[in-house]
């Protein structure tokens, strides 16, 4: 008689696929085998690096270790994923290969400084956590001057966060008393807004606007020139900064880029409904799934939410499947 437990492996142990694999575990997880794969050994809450860039978190206070969800009836592996093989139904590990009969691909959008000639020498940015503690202490010796709050081409994560950060430096150069002796400049690829003063991306230009924040639409980064502290957008447009702070290109986990499975800059082909991949039993949520939707930590959840009940439902043939009903911005 065939083994009729299933082997169901999440890639990625951040939002997405901490609560797909939470969830599975805790429906199939006594009759199946429900495995997570991430490189470290902690989850890392990546929204409160903003909080922590300014002293308002620790690295303790955001992480929590992986291996708790075993008590969920989830196996957590440590390891560095390398490929997937469809034909093989594996997945390609440092420490060896992985079978799986059902993958869940959450493995997030990568940071891509390089991208940026002179990003590396010279911007600041708090999408990876050694990256925001840099942040805070370049703020606690900047004294006075001109600091600029850049976004860069193509996808990134969390959408809103440039927004926030202006914001967040804002008020902290306030705590410190010395707001008036910095400028705070914001440049941003897309058009300035329009339409009703309730239209979230009017409001957010209007709160800029309050806070004597300046802001350059149409600024399409090409680089940055760390000795003249210069960052250079098309047509020769030019900006000056004291200090730079800006979002990093980024792009798909070359692991997906290799084996194939992502195709796009913004990561890999899903159906909207449904997020399964060009590949069968494979599926793809959060910020490496090519959707429509912000790349952010509540967009993963409800994709993964998804997800883990559909799978329940082919696996178990009790319920009914559910298409993803997003509810976002």
């Amino acid at each position: 008689m065939p083994n009729s437990r299933k082997r169901i492996v999440v890639l990625g142990g951040g939002s997405g696929g901490v609560v797909a694999a939470t969830k599975l575990g805790l429906e199939l997880g006594a009759r199946h085998n429900v495995m997570l794969v991430d490189r470290r050994p902690d989850h890392v809450f990546m929204p409160a690096f903003l909080f922590m860039m300014v002293g308002e978190r620790r690295p303790e206070q955001i992480t929590r270790k992986l291996k708790r969800l075993e008590k969920r009836n989830v196996k957590v592996l440590q390891d560095e994923v390398l490929g997937i093989d469809p034909a093989g139904q594996q997945v390609s590990l440092g420490g060896g290969n992985l079978p799986y009969d059902y993958l869940i691909v959450s493995l997030g959008l990568q940071t891509a400084p390089e991208l940026v000639p002179g990003f590396a020498e010279a911007a600041h940015h708090a999408w990876e956590m050694d990256a925001a503690l840099r942040v805070r202490s370049a703020l606690e010796s900047f004294n006075g001057g001109r600091v600029v709050v850049g976004v860069p081409l193509g996808p990134y994560r969390c959408p809103p966060a440039p927004y926030e950060a202006q914001w967040m430096i804002d008020n902290y150069f306030k705590r410190r008393g010395i707001r008036d002796r910095v400028s705070i400049e914001f440049f941003t690829r897309d058009p300035e807004p329009a339409g009703e003063a309730r239209d979230p991306l009017v409001w957010m230009d209007a709160e800029s606007k309050r806070r004597g924040i300046k802001i350059h639409y149409d600024f399409a980064v090409q680089s940055i020139d760390p000795a003249k502290k210069t960052v250079n957008g098309l047509y020769n447009y030019k900006l000056n900064y004291d200090l730079l702070f800006m979002v990093p290109p980024h792009r798909p986990a070359k692991a997906l880029i290799d084996c194939g499975l992502a195709d796009t800059e913004t990561g890999v082909r899903v159906d909207y409904d449904t997020l399964e991949t060009k590949w069968e039993n494979v599926y793809a949520i959060g910020d490496c799934a090519d959707m429509p939707a912000s790349k952010a930590g509540g967009v993963a959840h409800q994709e993964a939410d998804v997800v883990a009940h559909n799978l329940a439902v082919k696996i178990t043939g009790r319920g009914e499947p559910v298409p993803l009903q997003l509810h976002t911005i």
